[in-house]
């Protein structure tokens, strides 16, 4: 018995992925659509729009526009079943990054670009919900479809839990793809348990005196004074907490000054910290904020520290991750589902909704050339079919 029904899901799986590939032109133009014209956390009027029209047009799928913040898009496919619902999740934000890929249809927004993916993501899961309108007759619960705005460090999951999103819909599991170039292509990745790292934001703000640059001795130097602080920063890392523990700060943000030969008056840096471990993250933040004032004051400035607590870890219900890659296998193949050794230091808003229902974070890999985040980071077109079809099996299956 067991046996015919694994054949039975590996033909399922097969067919859907042949309606997939039947109209990937149109998911492929989706993705392209969504990657000319990027739009940053909250703001993505254009792109949500675009989403729910092409939902709107789908058989026996009701769409809900601005529930809990104005640009989120929630359709759901059989609302009259009984539940609790299946939710699949995408991001629709773009980064602030100048794209660098060439593409014909690069970004037409100066210093913004879908460089992780969310274009894709959102195409491969609209692509999911034309096949699964199509087949309404074959569910079992409600399956709901979430484009979520502000995924990129603006934490849109809380705002929607915060909203109710998980009392309105009823819902009882939650599935996300994500896009990981670092994987070869089509291969499967995920552990149960700890998923990603917790990710918190830093903002540093140095105060002094500006002056020339000729006259250094006449100001007080933020910029240098900075310098100073990020790697005494660094120093907290590699010598106060056990090199055998997870955790990373890195700083990719400074302004200063409006003019090459003019010392800057105030300096400010933003950055991240990565870690698995609550208790180091406590230690590090006590540190910081220890740490920063007396440094700045021992060069005559005077600094600032803001430490908040961004995303928890994402963390993989262990029992259904063990039934999703049971399911993985029967879909991709053995050879092509990966159970991770360790988790990622990615940070994931994901995670807010593991703290309300069961919910499963996994990646499929692209193997493509550059990582998310980079300016040339492009995602292969031929995997969109491939995961419009994956999730609407899951619905399916699961």
């Amino acid at each position: 018995m067991m046996t015919e029904i694994h054949q039975e899901q590996r033909l399922l799986g097969a067919q859907l992925l042949a309606e997939a590939e039947g109209f990937s032109e149109k998911i492929v133009g989706w993705r392209r659509e969504f990657h000319q014209f990027p739009e940053l956390a909250f703001e993505e009027n254009v792109t949500s729009s675009r989403v729910a029209q092409i939902l709107e047009a789908l058989p026996a799928i009701k769409v809900y526009r601005s529930f809990g913040v104005a640009t989120s898009v929630v359709a759901v496919l059989g609302e009259d079943l009984p539940g609790p619902a299946l939710m699949l999740r995408c991001g629709m934000d773009a980064l602030a990054l100048e794209e660098e890929t060439g593409l014909p249809f690069a970004s037409c927004i100066p210093g913004i670009m879908h460089a992780c993916g969310h274009d894709g993501h959102m195409a491969a899961l609209l692509g999911a919900a034309v096949i699964l309108a199509g087949r309404a007759r074959e569910l079992s619960r409600p399956v709901i479809f979430l484009f979520q705005p502000a995924e990129e460090g603006r934490a849109g999951a809380k705002a929607l839990v915060s909203a109710g999103l998980f009392q309105r819909f009823s819902v009882g599991l939650v599935l996300g793809v994500y896009f990981r170039p670092q994987i070869p292509f089509g291969v499967l990745s995920l552990r149960p348990g700890t998923m990603t790292a917790l990710s918190d934001r830093i903002h540093i703000e140095v105060q002094g005196t500006g002056g020339h640059a000729a006259s250094p001795h006449t100001a007080i130097d933020t910029v240098t004074i900075g310098a100073h602080l990020l790697l005494a920063i660094q120093n907290v890392v590699s010598r106060e907490i056990d090199p055998q523990e997870t955790v990373v700060i890195s700083f990719g943000q400074v302004e200063a000054g409006d003019a090459y030969n003019v010392i800057p008056k105030e300096t400010h840096f933003w950055g991240t910290l990565r870690a698995f471990n609550g208790e180091i993250r406590d230690l590090v933040q006590e540190r910081l904020e220890s740490l920063v004032p007396l440094m700045a004051r021992a060069y005559r400035a005077s600094a600032h520290i803001e430490y908040s607590r961004n995303y928890p870890s994402v963390e993989n219900d262990p029992e259904k991750t063990v039934e999703l890659l049971e399911r993985a296998r029967f879909f991709f193949g053995d050879e092509a589902v990966d159970v991770m050794e360790r988790p990622v230091l990615s940070g994931e808003d994901f995670s807010f909704y593991g703290d309300q229902a069961s919910s499963v974070f996994m990646f499929l890999g692209t193997g493509s050339e550059f990582d998310v985040n980079h300016p040339k980071n492009d995602v292969p077109e031929a995997i969109l079919p491939l995961a419009a079809a994956w999730q609407a099996f899951l619905a399916l299956t699961l």
